[in-house]
């Protein structure tokens, strides 16, 4: 009978140890290393920017990216103008922050504009939180104006 309620004890006792053991912590949110497209939703005078990124990894573990982007707007001149650009990226759990530098001003529409638009386009910056599954990223846009911008992983299609 000593042996029954001494086993019973044992048996409380660690369901109780184990009731409160710690919670395991957040897995580490993905990387945003790889190929991504994004575009902005529509900001005043019916602008989008959008265009496609690549983020690599460094040899000294900080994160590189490059992209080509197209600032495109409907209701105001010029209509359209094409950027390449460098950037940086920092990840601070899921929140990822893109700061750019421009490294040319391609096409401009109208032509007339190309060269106020190379002394005057800002470079286009983003902080974004990547998704648990690591196919997204979501956040605001900055530059002259701000907006929702959305990224979206390029995908290899294995066929």
């Amino acid at each position: 009978m000593k042996q029954a309620v001494s086993l019973g004890v044992l048996a409380s006792l660690f369901l109780v140890c184990t009731s409160f053991a710690p919670v395991s912590a957040e897995p580490p949110a993905p990387s945003p290393i790889g190929e991504w497209g994004f575009k902005t939703s529509t900001m005043n005078e019916g602008c989008t920017l959008s265009g496609s990124m690549t983020i690599t990894r460094k040899a000294d573990k900080t994160m590189a990216c490059t992209f080509k982007a197209v600032w495109a707007c409907t209701q105001v001149v010029p209509r359209s103008v094409e950027t390449d650009q460098t950037c940086t990226a920092k990840q601070t759990g899921s929140t990822v922050t893109i700061t750019s530098k421009i490294a040319n001003i391609g096409k401009v529409t109208p032509a007339t504009y190309a060269d106020f638009m190379r002394a005057n386009y800002a470079a286009d910056h983003f902080q974004v939180k990547i998704d648990a599954t690591g196919d997204k990223m979501d956040g605001l846009f900055h530059s002259y104006g701000q907006a929702s911008v959305a990224f979206r992983r390029h995908l290899d299609l294995i066929g």
